[in-house]
């Protein structure tokens, strides 16, 4: 099963909307602000920051494995008169023949690759000497204390969409505990006003999770130089032991 297609594409930002304004939109904002250049955001999506960030007048490009997603991406760059540049390809072997000031991995776009340490040493080469790394992980506290069910299904996400049909999605996961791996089942549903299920669709994702010191130990080997961290998208919250969302800038 893939990831990012069909229906899961298509309802990714429904759930996402229902947060309010992306958490990680402030952040990128900042740095790209003091650390002006050529950026590429890697897991653009259908492009929930990347139009944004194009808004705000930030040279961004796009990266994206999924041709859903990117295709959503242009339908909404163009109701909103942007021609954003973007590329289909996986973020562990993107050559795009050029280097770039900072590299963008929001969302917890790093947890998904098969193999961060060598991912990481891939986005070395992308980026300039000096240049920046923006990332974000997350701890899966929920599912580590066993607030979530492991093996069951469980209501996930639910939103209202504005012709009147309801998203929703209910997720099963298992954890191995001692390689830090998360797989997660994720039952897309779309249903009529009247309840009545329209269509749906099934995905499987695969993530890795890091602690703050193994993020550090990661980073140092593939050649940067942490800068700063902060917990769950605020900058006055500093890293430790309770933080469940860790993001970082470092530098090549």
């Amino acid at each position: 099963m893939s990831t990012y297609t069909s229906l899961e594409a298509l309802l990714h930002d429904a759930f996402w909307a229902e947060e309010g304004e992306p958490a990680e939109l402030a952040l990128l904002d900042e740095l790209l602000r003091e650390h002006p250049g050529p950026a590429l955001e890697i897991g653009s999506g259908s492009g929930r920051l990347l139009l944004p960030l194009l808004q705000k007048g930030h040279h961004v490009e796009g990266l994206e494995i999924s041709p859903d997603m990117l295709a959503l991406c242009r339908t909404a760059a163009s109701d909103l008169a942007l021609d954003p540049i973007l590329y289909e390809g996986d973020m562990s072997s993107f050559d795009p023949g050029k280097t770039y000031a900072s590299l963008l991995l929001p969302a917890f776009t790093l947890q998904l690759a098969e193999n961060p340490e060598t991912t990481l040493s891939h986005f070395k080469n992308l980026l300039r000497p000096g240049g920046l790394l923006y990332l974000s992980v997350f701890i899966p506290l929920a599912e580590l204390n066993r607030e979530l069910p492991e093996g069951q299904w469980y209501d996930d996400h639910r939103a209202t969409l504005p012709d009147g049909r309801t998203a929703a999605v209910e997720t099963r996961h298992q954890l191995d505990r001692k390689s830090r791996i998360l797989a997660r089942e994720h039952r897309y549903r779309l249903l009529g006003a009247d309840g009545s299920l329209e269509a749906e669709h099934t995905s499987a994702q695969t993530l890795r999770w890091f602690t703050a010191r193994q993020l550090r130990g990661l980073l140092a080997k593939a050649g940067f130089e942490p800068l700063h961290a902060v917990a769950d998208f605020d900058a006055e919250i500093p890293v430790d032991d309770e933080a469940q969302i860790i993001t970082v800038v470092a530098r090549r």
